[in-house]
């Protein structure tokens, strides 16, 4: 499947321009992007082909557990694409414009904008950098899918999508915690979090709170861990012990017990 990413002067006049198009965004079709720029062609072939697929559209199930099976098929389709062709917003912002409008049209139809709809397309539609690059790949519909996928595949398990499946229950607050956290971007981190935070549910762990409070807690501490160690030089496995050795430990009780699994 040939991809196509938008040109730098065409994704700056779109997004300087998003007050005049909001009605656009509610179009079948990405006609008018043709004619807005008169017929000349705002897209360029990208230097890469990916696998062909198809986006899920499940009506039967909700917007969490769509988003994650998106997730792995978008990565799973465009998996040879590195950490940095990844950071690219003419790519993320030419897909969500291009070749995968249509699936941006159902993703977002009917979805009401929260507040300023200028705000909300930029969010959706392109990177919108006010709060720094790193929440913009997140916010950015067909990024965050990618990188979800990045983070979580684990091609030694027998599904290697085990940990992504994580995120099918309050995606959007755990997705928010991770891509707002300092070790954003480090794979055996967030190998290491999502393998502990599922050992836990398993084992039935609970701060008697919201079950969405025990990842963030989890989170919080690798944080603050990382401000006077040094995350990079750990691997999964040693980083999922050391939270569930703290998490147990708020609940006063010794995590050797607990620590059962390594597929976990």
């Amino acid at each position: 499947m040939i991809i196509h990413f938008l040109k730098e002067d065409a994704l700056t006049a779109l997004k300087t321009n998003i007050k005049g198009n909001v009605s656009c965004y509610d179009n079948i079709t990405n006609e008018w992007i043709y004619e807005y720029f008169d017929g000349e062609n705002p897209f360029k072939e990208y230097k890469m082909s990916i696998e062909d697929f198809q986006f899920c559209n499940d009506q039967n199930m909700d917007s969490a557990k769509n988003d994650v099976e998106n997730a792995i098929r978008l990565y799973s389709s465009m998996k040879d694409l590195s950490d940095t062709q990844a950071t690219d917003e003419r790519l993320w912002a030419g897909l969500c414009h291009g070749d995968f409008w249509e699936y941006m049209h159902e993703r977002w139809s009917g979805n009401k904008f929260n507040g300023d709809p200028v705000s909300s397309l930029l969010w959706r539609y392109f990177f919108n950098l006010k709060s720094g690059n790193r929440r913009a790949l997140f916010r950015n519909t067909l990024s965050r899918l990618w990188w979800l996928g990045r983070l979580t595949y684990d091609e030694n398990r027998k599904d290697p999508f085990e940990l992504t499946r994580y995120w099918e229950e309050d995606f959007s607050t755990k997705s928010l915690i991770l891509f707002s956290s300092n070790f954003m971007g480090n794979v055996e981190l967030t190998k290491g979090l999502i393998s502990a935070l599922i050992q836990l549910e398993q084992e039935g762990f609970s701060l008697g709170t919201r079950k969405r409070d025990i990842y963030y807690q989890a989170s919080q501490y690798l944080n603050v861990y990382g401000g006077t160690h040094i995350l990079d030089y750990y691997s999964a496995d040693e980083i999922k012990e050391k939270i569930l050795k703290y998490m147990w430990g708020l609940v006063g009780k010794s995590p050797v017990v607990f620590m059962m699994s390594k597929d976990v």
